[in-house]
């Protein structure tokens, strides 16, 4: 039997790494025959080079991430839809490893783990702050949301659910609407630890942190009223904006905790705690001004 053809999707708004994130897929240790990558966007630098493995769907404007995946994905040949972003490397083994839950009964929807650079400040604290939970020593083989910078779906449930929702403007949120309409389907998220990607975001400055974790929390489902009521949402009291921005405080350190205390891995880059505690009180200030879709 034939290995399944998998279709790669980026993303891409002028990312100046998005050579590095081709080249590493071009060295995939996946049959070359069998999988494709697609690339939406925008790119002014000039270093998409579409080849028998690349094809490159420009856009006239600047689309959102979600757009972006979109049209990718409907455009795509693969029974299997996998998901990078455009500041990231695949490990050699990203997509065999994928591909190989699949060959598991039932598997539907499968994400991988992250790995990040510890030398700048600000681009580690941003990283552990948003994918402590993604790490490849992260307990757990489930999770109730992956992150679409390393994720994947089979092609039925995606187009069953209707893909992202294009209706997120920034690279925020639309994967964890994407995975909380997956599990409503009855999909669980399986998360493989051992595919990994190498994230190398250009925030490095405070300004940069501070501005992601806001439009992290603006666009979060935890706040958005479609999901009120699901475990997925806030308590009814936080939902208020000046309950939440008065309780940022506890909530951040609430977080902070968590994320360190269990984590030995964690524990040694302690010194970027006051950094992610000042953006997880920013995440508590953009939830509170939610845009509040119906």
């Amino acid at each position: 039997m034939d290995a399944p053809f998998v279709s790669v999707v980026i993303p891409n708004l002028h990312t100046p790494a998005i050579g590095l994130t081709l080249d590493s897929l071009r060295c995939q240790t996946y049959e070359r025959t069998r999988y494709e990558v697609i690339v939406v966007g925008q790119d002014r630098f000039g270093l998409v080079q579409e080849d028998k493995l690349v094809r490159f769907i420009r856009s006239d404007t600047p689309l959102p991430p979600a757009v972006a995946r979109n049209q990718g994905a409907f455009s795509a040949r693969g029974e299997i839809l996998a998901f990078i972003d455009a500041d990231c490397v695949a490990s050699p083994d990203w997509l065999a490893t994928i591909v190989s839950r699949y060959a598991e009964p039932g598997v539907q929807v499968v994400g991988g783990a992250v790995a990040f650079d510890c030398d700048q400040y600000w681009m580690l604290a941003d990283n552990i702050g948003t994918f402590y939970d993604y790490l490849t020593d992260a307990p757990g083989d489930h999770r109730s949301q992956l992150p679409s910078l390393n994720f994947s779906v089979r092609r039925e449930p995606f187009v069953e659910v209707g893909g992202f929702d294009e209706r997120y403007p920034k690279p925020a949120g639309e994967d964890s609407d994407l995975c909380l309409r997956l599990r409503h389907r009855g999909h669980r998220l399986c998360f493989e630890r051992r595919a990994v990607v190498h994230h190398h975001p250009p925030r490095t400055h405070p300004v940069d942190l501070l501005r992601h974790a806001f439009t992290l929390g603006k666009y979060s489902i935890k706040v958005d009223p479609r999901y009120a009521g699901t475990p997925d949402s806030l308590p009814p009291v936080l939902r208020w904006r000046l309950s939440l921005i008065l309780v940022a405080p506890v909530l951040a350190g609430g977080v902070v905790t968590r994320i360190y205390l269990p984590r030995p891995k964690l524990r040694r880059f302690w010194y970027t705690a006051p950094a992610v505690f000042a953006a997880k009180i920013m995440w508590c200030f953009g939830a509170a001004t939610h845009p509040n879709w119906t």
